[in-house]
């Protein structure tokens, strides 16, 4: 397979990272809703999971700084355990860009345009995010450095003007979960967001500087864990424990809160044009991502072509699967958290103690 030519650098890298990991990653707060009061564990559990994760792949490709990461599973699996190894990670990237499909998709019918059917809207962005991959990754992460300053300035207004509406911490009185509940919620947590981790692996190789690769994943993983965090003190806060709860879209249930004086009113459509463009680079990267590793397990020597088709068959899967909400709901709960602990952490240990062995070996 023929490889894109261009990098990026690590500054880029970061916000890539932090955008990618964000994305709507508030949309739901699933973990938020099991533990209460002690979220701030589970996120942190996650957290601190996944940066172990992360400093693993970068110790991987440390070892081998001039090879992708699916050359990198082929030297130490070799070719047929390396092409399984890599179908895994496809089904797990059909079953991300899925959920993310769907979820936006719901959001918009749920909350904006109920009127408008979900196929057509997700058409559209599998046009729109095909298009920004034909692009390339340098094209990509630099519509990122521009849209992420106006993501990050709106978050924090919109979070200062929530927090007026705080009068107590929300995450007071503490350990008020047991620890299996407070490691569920870190379970949930790591499958969505911080497991997704995984996929920035791949991008690994084309940064520019292998050295500061580590650092830049790790600063965008802990921005997006703190605004996680916030996210939910803000939401316990404003709406309580119990509308929290309740609220299929707890954080945007927050937001609409929001109004400057009298007349400035439904400030909350400024954040949606912005969550939905960062959620779009999510896309973009896991789709981005599954055209490289398909390209390479099926030999092919020029990766665009397979721009279109994939784009399709992430239609024709989203079509057919969680078409209800509450199949979204419960595929998070119930399947997410443990189909996602294969791609998500067993193989990157798999990946670093294979290295390890072919270090001692040589």
């Amino acid at each position: 397979m023929k490889e894109f030519q261009d990098k990026i650098n690590h500054g880029q890298f970061a916000c890539l990272s932090f955008s990618f990991l964000s994305g709507f990653s508030t949309l739901y707060l699933l973990e938020a809703k099991v533990v209460k009061h002690d979220v701030w564990m589970s996120n942190l559990l996650a957290t601190f999971v996944a940066m172990g994760v992360l400093r693993l792949l970068c110790y991987v490709q440390w070892q081998y700084p001039n090879s992708s990461m699916m050359e990198i599973c082929e030297k130490l699996f070799g070719k047929w355990v390396a092409k399984l190894v890599l179908v895994i990670y496809l089904f797990y990237f059909l079953e991300l860009g899925g959920l993310a499909y769907r979820a936006l998709a719901s959001f918009f019918t749920t909350a904006i345009l109920p009127n408008t059917p979900s196929n057509v809207l997700i058409f559209c962005m599998v046009l729109a995010i095909s298009y920004a991959i034909y692009l390339e990754l340098g094209a990509i992460a630099r519509a990122i450095q521009f849209i992420l300053p106006l993501f990050v300035l709106a978050i924090c207004v919109i979070s200062i003007s929530i927090l007026q509406e705080v009068e107590t911490n929300p995450f007071l009185p503490q350990f008020q979960s047991g620890l299996s509940e407070i490691v569920y919620g870190g379970i949930l947590s790591f499958a969505f967001p911080f497991g997704k981790s995984v996929v920035l692996g791949f991008l690994l190789s084309r940064v520019r500087n292998t050295k500061k690769i580590f650092i830049s994943s790790i600063v965008g993983l802990s921005l997006s864990s703190i605004y996680l965090i916030a996210s939910s003190y803000l939401t316990f806060g404003s709406l309580g424990m119990t509308l929290t709860k309740s609220a299929t879209f707890p954080f945007f249930s927050a937001i609409q809160l929001v109004k400057f004086g009298e007349y400035m009113e439904r400030i909350e459509i400024v954040i949606i044009a912005i969550w939905t463009v960062t959620t779009l680079f999510e896309l973009v990267v896991i789709q981005y991502v599954f055209v490289k590793v398909m390209g390479h397990v099926f030999r092919f020597k020029e990766s665009k072509p397979l721009v279109l088709p994939v784009g399709l068959l992430f239609f024709a899967m989203t079509q057919n699967s969680y078409t209800r909400m509450s199949d979204v709901i419960f595929y998070n709960y119930e399947i997410l958290p443990f189909s996602s602990l294969v791609p998500t952490a067993f193989i990157p240990v798999c990946l670093a103690i294979m290295t390890m062995i072919r270090k001692r070996q040589l």
